[in-house]
């Protein structure tokens, strides 16, 4: 019998690490977001000072050792960011709780990560795992995207995301490439058959921030719903693709800047690097602003040393390019209505600017 792995939650890319999980020859457990017991679990247990993210994970993995999983996975990250311990913390933590689970890290300490070595999957169903795997995140990429566009503009509220959750069920059911790729062309045509309201000109808005709040819907209290039901078309600005693009020069069937490209971007503001993605998020500012977008909302877990720490920096960027950003702090006393609250009262001054005829530094450019 195969031994099970937990993925730590990337949203809805968690579907498409599953199929790369299983071709190294685990059974993958999973799910697209936090649920409410495992959420509850990592508050019991982690100390009270480490952030929202730790505390998903470490429940998230609590949740798999009670239903028998032997392992997990933990990602890493670069710079002052401190998920760069999690993983070492998250095994540390589990240990003192007699819990059984292994944690396995992404990175590497000789030839082949720990968790290659320790399962030691053969070569050639690795590969065709991992390219059914990028396939995947493409088409999710896909989705996301046209999620974002239709939502923003439907009739029915609420028919975008019942069509998005609908699409990622269908695609973790697949497990063939060629299959993915077909699924992948007929993604956009799905969309446009949503009846949608031609004549609206939603709200552009860009989301940027640190990965876990951009990407688990729990951690953010759905945020892009929310956002996409008041007429916001948002731009959420980690696409897996697009990352895995950037560290490892691989075509993802778009072009997105490269972390270098943005570090250039940036450099007027920031030039070091500070941790995780928050360089980006001012690049990502500041070339919305030239774009024309009508503002951006930046979160981040409570405490978040890299992206607390470009919070002046990006007012500056707010002051000097005419672009209002949205700050949005997240732990687990954070009221849902609290913040659904401040998004709408952001939402009223946005458009009232629209209303005056208020433009972003740039309006027109695209990138």
């Amino acid at each position: 019998m195969k031994e099970r792995m937990a993925i730590p939650n990337l949203g809805n890319y968690t579907v498409a690490l599953a199929s790369m999980v299983k071709g190294m020859g685990a059974e993958p457990w999973w799910s697209t977001y936090t649920n409410d017991h495992a959420m509850a679990l990592g508050i019991a247990a982690a100390p009270e000072s480490v952030c929202l993210p730790f505390k998903a994970h470490l429940g998230h993995f609590i949740a798999a050792d009670d239903a028998g999983v032997e392992n997990a996975l933990m990602v890493n990250s670069i710079g002052a960011c401190r998920l760069n311990y999690y993983r070492g913390l998250l095994e540390d933590t589990l240990k003192d709780m007699n819990r059984n689970i292994r944690v396995f890290g992404l990175g590497f300490d000789g030839f082949k990560p720990p968790v290659f070595r320790y399962l030691d999957p053969p070569i050639i169903p690795l590969l065709r795992a991992v390219f059914l795997g990028l396939e995947k995140v493409k088409t999710i990429d896909t989705i996301e995207v046209e999620t974002a566009r239709t939502r923003a503009r439907e009739e029915n509220t609420g028919e975008s995301s019942l069509l998005m959750e609908q699409c990622l069920r269908e695609l973790s059911e697949i497990n063939n490439k060629k299959e993915v790729q077909l699924f992948h062309k007929d993604v956009p045509g799905r969309f446009a058959r949503i009846a949608v309201n031609k004549s609206r000109e939603p709200l552009r808005v860009g989301l940027v921030g640190e990965v876990s709040l951009l990407r688990d819907r729990q951690l953010n209290q759905n945020l892009e719903q929310v956002l996409g039901h008041r007429g916001v078309e948002i731009r959420n600005f980690f696409l897996l693709g697009g990352e895995i693009g950037n560290n490892f020069g691989i075509s993802m069937g778009y072009k997105q800047q490269t972390a270098k490209q943005l570090a250039v971007v940036a450099r007027p503001y920031l030039e070091s690097e500070v941790g995780g993605h928050a360089r980006d998020s001012i690049a990502h500012t500041i070339n919305c602003a030239r774009a024309g977008f009508d503002a951006m909302v930046h979160v981040c877990p409570t405490g978040c040393m890299p992206e607390v720490s470009i919070r002046p920096i990006l007012r500056k960027v707010s002051g000097d390019m005419n672009i209002p950003v949205l700050e949005l702090s997240f732990d687990e006393h954070t009221c849902a209505l609290g913040m659904v609250t401040r998004v709408e009262a952001f939402l009223d001054i946005l458009w009232a600017r629209r209303g005056r005829g208020m433009k972003t530094y740039s309006a027109g450019r695209s990138f």
